[in-house]
């Protein structure tokens, strides 16, 4: 973690600088409202300024979030090593959404350990027990569904988990302090099909880039790119529907099936990992660009990230030793045998249970092919891939690249160094770069401008 001083927030604050952007957040107390760097509002003097490393502490200490900046919608850089494992562990279950609505004891059980313990572990870090945080962490995404969604009052309520509007009317209250008809989108249609979103960014975002390397590597009838949208099926906990995206002026119009709605916060959190959206590239493409000037040529290039691990390993092992595009007519041969299919003859990607209970006779390539990724899928039913993801390499057929592959894309890992790479090692000869320490912890970023510019 970067040690900031005051004095640097301070000089962030005054200049509005970006790369700051939720990094710190800037707590006015006249009016008890808490913005992010970038807020265009006017300054306040500095002896009524408090500096909060992240939004949750903020609103522990009773400062309500802008409306004009908008914190809820900055990139997520609450440094978790400061706190305990526990602590850790609870908030990343808690913040992906993944365990957004469950009870304490279902997040204490999840972590084996006691809701007691749990509470004491998060009183001793953040000064508030692991509910008041939780509350904290769904009020900010009801605060999101209200301002860009076209969802309802009462689904907003169901996708934080709440039985009738009364809950949610509560939370807002609680913690945002303002009415909840002054946080609601002028469009709000509940009878459509689908749940819509605009999603302001405030980083360049180089949409071409990602519209170029995604059509290269497309997964047929699961995946495709119509115009300028990217639209793909996704299942989640059996939930089965669709997402569409697109960027148009640093907004992101995102479109989800309308069956998400309990899942909303995993959902979101899923496409914002795949799509890079919690990365602050202005201030990563600003440190590599003063190391690396003849590297770093074009602006906004983010992590070109997969749904899943798995499906990210699959990926990668069909492209070991390959080209692209023979790597992307195994995976679209893979996905066509083993797809699963909705009531409306949608395609989904396959997971691990379905490959080893059917095997792989069918597909035509060749036997070590074949037996990797047999061997890979029945690795990911006796382990979670992101706890493990390191022993992976004792499967045979997988090595450093299929596993820095999976980080990079399939875990949105920011200091992957696809040092192995072919096409990387062809750069690192036209540029003479000998030594990539210097990068860390943004190498991630580096081998994406270094494929880029093959």
């Amino acid at each position: 973690m970067e040690k900031y001083t005051t004095e640097v927030f301070r000089q962030a604050r005054i200049s509005r600088d970006p790369r700051f952007d939720g990094k710190v957040f800037i707590a006015v107390k006249t009016t008890k409202i808490f913005c992010r760097t970038i807020c265009p509002a006017k300054l306040p003097l500095e002896k009524n300024v408090t500096y909060y490393l992240s939004k949750e502490e903020a609103l522990s200490a009773g400062y309500r979030p802008c409306f004009r900046c908008k914190p809820e919608f900055s990139p997520n850089f609450n440094e978790l090593s400061r706190y305990s494992i526990f602590t850790q562990q609870a908030i990343k279950l808690i913040q992906s959404g993944e365990m957004l609505t469950s009870s304490v004891e279902d997040i204490a059980s999840a972590l084996f350990t006691s809701s007691r313990n749990l509470n004491k572990a998060f009183t001793k870090n953040l000064g508030i027990p692991l509910k008041q945080f939780q509350d904290m962490t769904k009020a900010l995404f009801a605060k999101k569904l209200l301002y860009s969604s076209n969802l309802s009052i009462v689904e907003i309520s169901e996708a934080c988990g709440y039985s009738c509007v009364s809950g949610l009317y509560n939370l807002i209250n609680r913690f945002l302090k303002v009415p909840v008809r002054k946080l609601l989108s002028k469009t709000k249609d509940g009878a459509k099909l689908t749940i819509d979103l605009k999603i302001p960014y405030i980083n360049f975002y180089n949409w071409d880039f990602f519209l170029t390397f995604q059509s290269k590597r497309l997964i047929s009838n699961i995946e495709s790119i119509e115009g300028r949208v990217y639209r793909r099926t996704i299942e989640i906990e059996n939930i089965k529907g669709y997402f569409e995206i697109k960027c148009e002026d640093r907004v992101f119009i995102i479109t989800l099936s309308r069956s998400f709605l309990p899942k909303m916060a995993e959902v979101l959190r899923k496409i914002s990992a795949m799509f890079d959206l919690n990365s602050n590239i202005n201030f990563i493409e600003d440190r590599l660009k003063n190391l690396y000037p003849s590297i770093i040529k074009n602006k906004g290039l983010h992590i070109p990230g997969v749904l899943s691990p798995y499906e990210a390993g699959i990926r990668a092992i069909c492209g070991q030793q390959v080209s692209v595009s023979a790597a992307t007519n195994l995976l679209n041969q893979f996905a066509s045998i083993f797809h699963k299919k909705d009531e409306q003859a949608n395609h989904y990607f396959p997971c691990p249970k379905e490959i080893t209970a059917s095997g792989l006779d069918r597909m035509k390539t060749t036997q070590s092919k074949k037996n990797t990724l047999f061997a890979f899928s029945q690795w990911c039913c006796d382990y979670d891939i992101n706890s493990h993801i390191d022993s992976l390499s004792q499967v045979k057929g997988i090595g450093p690249w299929t596993i820095n592959y999976i980080k990079l894309r399939g875990m949105n890992a920011s200091d992957i160094w696809m040092e192995t790479d072919l096409g990387i090692k062809k750069a690192l000869d036209k540029y003479e770069l000998r030594n990539s320490d210097s990068a860390a912890p943004w190498r991630s970023y580096l081998s994406i401008h270094l494929w880029n510019n093959l």
